[in-house]
């Protein structure tokens, strides 16, 4: 796997890349096949696939085309406002994500999103920026506790130890788009069932794009519920190497087993109630929690 340009947590001794997943399947020649556009509404995106594998609704060349407009307006949005925060002389040295894990502002984010870093910001999508302290931070688990002055509506509930984990999975972060985005972007990935073995122990591997920006993220499942933070995504060349194998899109996050002990270990006391009904739309469920941190230098 490849780090993030971020500094590598020592967790890592393997190749990955400091930074969610489409399964790893090989290519296929499709002949004669009937091609439709499929949108899927939980992504706000269109494919073309074919028709028996459409798992959305097919759309028409003109709702598909509107869907795709739709889509790039939200992207380009999402890197022009606020598109120029600064600290007075400091020099943005990268961005990941974080989000609430308790009513009193206690921010949850990577380790390697936050070393070494002369000033800790944290902003919202609506354009607030404020300063955070760490707390506590752990380089071995790759993860940091930011204290900040911000009061959340809510903070993110996480999935109790002993209830199974989901298949699919969405990653809120705020993923490079050829610049950094200034509103959290949603992916939606699967959880690999078993681990690669270019992947460190006692993580969960992910089918998922993800990207720079994309650290310190939650993992949630559909109730809307945190099952992993995000910190790393695949080296691909080096997986390559070691195995022989060419793999696409794959992350890794730290779990519950390992983020729980941790806050608690720092006076967290975490939500693990789900919401009443499961979040219809949960890019809009998770802006009352999600932040992007930046590091300044």
């Amino acid at each position: 796997m490849h780090a993030l340009p971020c500094a590598r947590p020592a967790l890592i001794t393997l190749p990955v890349v400091l930074l969610l997943l489409t399964g790893i399947l090989p290519t296929r020649t499709v002949v004669g096949a009937t091609l439709v556009n499929c949108y899927d509404a939980q992504r706000e995106m269109v494919v073309r696939t074919r028709q028996e594998d459409c798992q959305g609704r097919a759309v028409s060349d003109a709702e598909a085309a509107a869907i795709r407009e739709r889509r790039r307006s939200y992207v380009r949005d999402s890197l022009e406002v606020n598109s120029n925060p600064r600290v007075l002389g400091r020099r943005l040295e990268r961005i990941g994500a974080g989000f609430f894990v308790d009513p009193a502002g206690h921010l949850l984010t990577n380790a390697h999103v936050v070393n070494n870093c002369t000033t800790i910001t944290v902003s919202r999508d609506r354009g607030e920026m404020a300063p955070a302290r760490p707390i506590a931070v752990d380089s071995r688990a790759d993860l940091a506790l930011l204290a900040t002055d911000y009061r959340p509506e809510r903070a993110a509930p996480f999935m109790p130890l002993d209830a199974p984990l989901p298949e699919t999975v969405a990653i809120v972060g705020y993923p490079n788009q050829g610049l950094p985005p200034l509103r959290p972007l949603l992916t939606i990935g699967t959880i690999a069932p078993t681990r690669l073995i270019t992947t460190p122990p006692r993580t969960l591997t992910l089918n998922a794009d993800i990207r720079p920006g994309n650290s310190g993220g939650p993992v949630l499942a559909d109730d809307g519920r945190v099952v992993g933070v995000v910190f790393a995504a695949v080296d691909t060349p080096a997986v390559y190497e070691h195995t022989g194998r060419v793999v696409r899109n794959i992350g890794v996050s730290i779990p519950n087993t390992v983020t729980l002990p941790f806050l608690e270990r720092h006076g967290i006391g975490i939500e693990e109630t789900a919401p009443s009904t499961p979040p219809e739309d949960m890019l809009e469920y998770t802006h009352a929690f999600i932040a992007r941190v930046e590091c300044w230098r």
